[in-house]
Formats: C-alpha cells, sequence, structure tokens
C-alpha cells in the first residue's frame, strides 16, 4: 500500500499540468543534482552527522527537525546527483500526533498550504477517541499531506514534498517526510527496476 501511496504522489508532482511560477520543495536548502562533496558540508554546518553509506549510494544522516530526533537518506542517482530525500523524524510516541501537528505547520509556513491533506479513520477508530496511536499501528488511519507546485513550468525543476505517519516493523511510528525532484522518477523506476532482477 505504501509503494501505491508513493506511487500516487510522484505521479500527482511530476505529472501535473503546468500553467505558472515556481515552489522550491528542498531539505535543509540542498540543491538538486548537488553531488556528496556539495550536500556534505550543507548538511554538517546544520548540525547533521554522517553516519553510513547505505544502498545505492545513498548517504544517511542523524541530527534534529523542530527540535526532534531525525534520520535522513540523501538518495542519489547512479551519477551521483541527489534526487530525493527521506527523512524520518523519531518523537516519543506520545509525543507523535503533537509533533506531526507541529512539522506540518513550519512546512505550511515555509511552503504555504498544501496541496493535498488527508486526516482519516475507519471504524471502530474516529479523531479524538484517545485511540488514534492504535489505529496507526493498525493501519485503519492515515495522516498524509503533499506539496508541489502544479505550475511548474520547467518540468526539470518540477519537485514536491510528502509527509506522512508510517508504521515501521514491530509497529513503531515515524513521521516521514518525503522530498522528491524530477529525477527521482527515473531513479525510483531503476531501483525497482534491480529488486525485480534481484540484483
Amino acid at each position: 500500500m505504501r509503494g501505491k501511496l508513493l506511487l500516487l504522489f510522484t505521479a500527482a508532482v511530476l505529472g501535473a499540468s503546468p500553467t505558472g511560477e515556481a515552489a522550491a520543495f528542498r531539505f535543509a536548502n540542498l540543491a538538486w543534482g548537488a553531488d556528496r562533496s556539495e550536500a556534505h558540508p550543507i548538511l554538517t554546518r546544520q548540525g547533521w552527522r554522517f553516519e553510513r553509506q547505505a544502498a545505492h549510494g545513498d548517504a544517511v544522516y542523524s541530527g534534529t527537525l523542530q527540535g526532534y530526533r531525525a534520520r535522513a537518506i540523501l538518495k542519489y542517482d547512479p551519477l551521483g546527483r541527489l534526487v530525493a530525500v527521506d527523512v524520518r523524524v523519531l518523537p516519543a510516541e506520545a509525543d507523535l500526533l503533537g509533533a506531526y501537528g507541529a512539522l506540518r505547520a513550519a512546512v505550511i509556513l515555509r511552503q504555504g498550504d498544501p496541496a493535498y491533506s488527508l486526516s482519516s479513520f475507519r471504524l471502530p477508530y474516529r479523531e479524538g477517541d484517545g485511540r488514534e496511536l492504535e489505529a496507526l499501528k493498525r493501519h485503519h488511519a492515515v495522516f498524509d499531506t503533499v506539496w508541489y507546485d502544479p505550475h511548474e513550468l520547467n518540468l526539470e525543476a518540477r519537485s514536491g514534498m510528502q509527509m506522512e505517519v508510517v508504521t515501521t516493523p514491530f509497529s513503531r511510528l515515524e513521521i516521514r517526510q518525503f522530498y522528491l525532484s524530477n529525477g527521482w522518477t527515473e531513479e525510483y523506476g531503476r531501483r525497482a527496476g534491480l529488486l525485480e532482477r534481484g540484483t
């Protein structure tokens, strides 16, 4: 299901009809297409610490976002150009809903109103019943917000950001902020093809 949501989000951001002014959706002021030697000093100056090299040449950093512990995975294409950033914010479970609200408000201040926002529950859960975290863990609730500029004329400059609550293995809840550039579409397809071939 998460894969389908990410695919729909990618299609919405990168397939929107262009007609106006651009908005840049970037994490920590990292330029899309930046190489590792450009991205690393920008992040470390902002207090992020390099943790390790990951699959596909991606780079994992740890730091804080709005005062909450966070991990950022910088995703690069085969030429070493930054095409996406996957940020996981890791608040204490009791603080999760407040953290989501604070992070969402901070993005609205910076980027404006979202293009799409959803907060919904399936029975027997409902908003305000005190069981929101249980509903999220059981996949009976969705907190999802998407920002992108449908008016971007330059297809190469299109970008966007999705923020959602995700459940990790062992039912731990995290807040995911996924920033993507136009280059992510091709890179996502390449990585999916590698997984299918088992390489």
